[in-house]
């Protein structure tokens, strides 16, 4: 029991890591999706990094963490016709889970690229 016991406790404690990594990984991808798509909406390109920094901070909400240190980006080239490409990213720790020897802090990124419609008018 004496090797058993922290030899379970520490797999159980890595597989709750991985699965905190794999949630606030496919939300940050889920609202970098949202947010390209979102801004694909927009009739400015001021329009367009509000709504897509309105989404992807209302995606990871749950994740507190995260929020602190979210950086979203949207590419300059709003014209009709072209993709709007919009990239996310955030730091957040692992320190909590209370690993031996810590995991330190994760840093995930996310991109996605949504294309403005060719037929409709865009402001500059």
């Amino acid at each position: 029991m004496a090797f058993a016991v922290p030899a379970l406790l520490l797999v159980f404690g890595l597989i709750f890591a991985y699965g905190r990594v794999a949630q606030v990984n496919g939300t940050l991808e889920a609202g970098t999706r949202d947010a390209a798509r979102a801004a694909t909406i927009s009739r400015s390109y001021d329009e367009a990094v509000q709504r897509a920094n309105a989404a992807v901070r209302e995606a990871m909400a749950g994740s507190p963490d995260c929020l602190g240190s979210l950086s979203v980006s949207v590419s300059r080239n709003f014209e009709a016709g072209e993709p709007i490409t919009v990239d996310s990213t955030c730091t957040y720790s692992l320190a909590d889970i209370g690993l031996p020897g810590g995991l330190g802090r994760v840093t995930p990124h996310s991109t996605f690229t949504s294309m403005l419609d060719p037929n409709r008018g865009v402001e500059r």
